[in-house]
């Protein structure tokens, strides 16, 4: 399993992260916010969510190829 935590700060950055996950299109990969929980392939899912705040990114069951990790790190939420 991998989690991280991630914020997407615009519509375009969502749009970007919905395009990038399309490449993985195998690979669950979850999106939680709140008590929401929604496919991360899914455009309307995550437009649906509040993205104003950091979300957690989960792929459950497995651990995802190192190139879905480099594809994440503009995402990835830092909080320093």
């Amino acid at each position: 399993m991998y989690t991280t935590t991630i914020f997407l700060k615009d519509i375009t950055n969502v749009k970007q992260f919905a395009a990038m996950t399309a490449k993985y299109d195998k690979l669950k990969i979850n999106l939680i916010s709140d008590i929401y929980t929604i496919d991360a392939h899914s455009l309307i899912g995550i437009i649906s969510l509040d993205i104003t705040h950091p979300m957690t990114l989960v792929v459950p069951n497995v651990d995802p190829p190192e190139e879905f990790i480099e594809d994440l790190k503009p995402f990835v939420y830092d909080e320093a």
